[in-house]
């Protein structure tokens, strides 16, 4: 028995033993030293026939070992065919190895974006093992390498201050959020046209102003707008205001400031912020033509009172919020209808009117999925914005008007 007990742990050992040397091990690792963690990519047109400027940013831990990013020596631009060139090419001229896993945003200069074919390069990106589709694609307008290029008064690299600007927009909900996985989802659907948020750099006096640092500073950078594309080739730019429909309709809104609101019949403006907004949308039969109806309520509190010239009785106030709900309906209704006026304009469906159709009615859309596109510039919508003020603010009164409320 001792014997058999003996064999045992010794074929024990050996099958450890065995184990352990069949362990595969990190044969493969990299150091973090020894990489080159890439944060930004900008596509341009090459100036040869079929190549692409490829601008690729990396960070680079400043002097000292302390954190933050360098933008200095960081960033290269190669004239490639092909997105595997272009990496092979900056690699020869990098003292680290590309990591491209770490890439936050894709930036698409306008000139490829008219010209089209930047497909191609975002192929690449989705099959490459180290990116993810987790990525931000924006539009520039302009060249995207002169906006990786710009140094930027916070010393952010310019691709880390784009990730900022899109992961803080709910916000304002003023533009919209695209991943990589997601424009390759819509692309997929062959029915609704992508929509891409439009980068610029913003220069004192461009709507702004502020103290430039140094005589080559090009400004600030901005997310306004949007631009509608056919499969991957820039159609049109949406305004400012037909982009904040389209956030809307596409139930997007997360919070949002609403410019100020006249009430023609007393002269009282006001402003507000939306505290939380719902989006919801019904294919209808009405008499035998099929439509869609939209129905948006939102909640939001009032941040500012301009032109009230006298103090209100409390029948008064409530009338006056009655009055702001109407305006501040208004105001949303009036971009959700630029929207439709530019979708209509466009033949192209960026508002995923068709998707919506083809999910609650599939038999009719059938019958006009063939001619979506001439459909859409006549079929009929249907709009209703409902908003309810839940904050109107600490006091009836305006500052001008104050009868010592909250005075000590």
């Amino acid at each position: 028995m001792k014997r058999n007990n003996r064999k045992r742990k010794i074929g024990m050992v050996l099958i450890s033993i065995a184990c352990i040397l069949l362990l595969t091990g990190c044969w493969g690792k990299r150091e973090v030293e020894e990489l080159a963690p890439l944060l930004g990519a900008g596509i341009d047109l090459g100036e040869k026939p079929g190549t692409f400027l490829i601008t690729h940013q990396f960070s680079k831990p400043k002097k000292g070992g302390s954190g933050g990013a360098e933008v200095e020596d960081r960033t290269f631009s190669i004239e490639a065919s092909s997105g595997r060139e272009a990496i092979e090419k900056i690699s020869k001229v990098t003292y680290r190895s590309p990591f491209m896993g770490s890439l936050k945003v894709i930036i698409i200069g306008e000139d490829v974006a008219k010209a089209g074919g930047f497909n191609d390069m975002l192929d690449f990106a989705q099959r490459f093992s180290e990116f993810r589709r987790s990525m931000y694609l924006v539009l520039a307008k302009g060249k995207a390498q002169d906006i990786l290029n710009l140094k930027l008064r916070s010393g952010l690299l310019p691709a880390m201050a784009i990730k900022n600007i899109i992961e803080s927009g709910d916000e304002i909900s003023s533009f919209p959020t695209v991943r990589l996985g997601h424009y390759l989802t819509i692309l997929s659907t062959k029915i609704t046209a992508p929509i891409l948020p439009m980068l610029e750099s913003v220069k004192p006096g461009e709507g702004i102003e502020y103290k430039p640092e140094g005589k080559d500073e090009a400004g600030e950078i901005q997310i306004q707008g949007a631009g509608v594309l056919r499969g991957d080739r820039l159609v049109d730019f949406l305004t400012d205001e037909e982009t904040k429909g389209y956030m809307w309709l596409e139930n997007n809104v997360i919070h949002r400031f609403i410019n100020t609101v006249d009430l023609k019949e007393n002269g009282v403006k006001f402003a507000g912020q939306v505290l939380k907004s719902t989006t919801k949308y019904k294919v209808k039969d009405n008499n035998g033509k099929i439509e869609l109806q939209y129905l948006i309520k939102a909640s939001i509190a009032v941040d500012e009172i301009l032109d009230l010239k006298e103090q209100l009785s409390e029948p008064e106030w409530v009338e006056l919020v009655k009055g702001a709900e109407k305006s501040f309906a208004k105001v949303i209704e009036k971009e959700c209808e630029s929207s439709i006026k530019k979708q209509r304009e466009l033949g192209l469906d960026f508002l995923g009117i068709g998707r919506h159709i083809e999910q609650r009615n599939p038999a009719y859309w059938k019958t006009i999925k063939d001619h979506w596109e001439e459909e859409i510039k006549n079929f009929p919508i249907s709009l209703e914005v409902q908003v309810t003020v839940h904050h109107s603010g600490m006091s009836s009164s305006s500052a001008v008007n104050s009868t010592g409320e909250g005075q000590e």
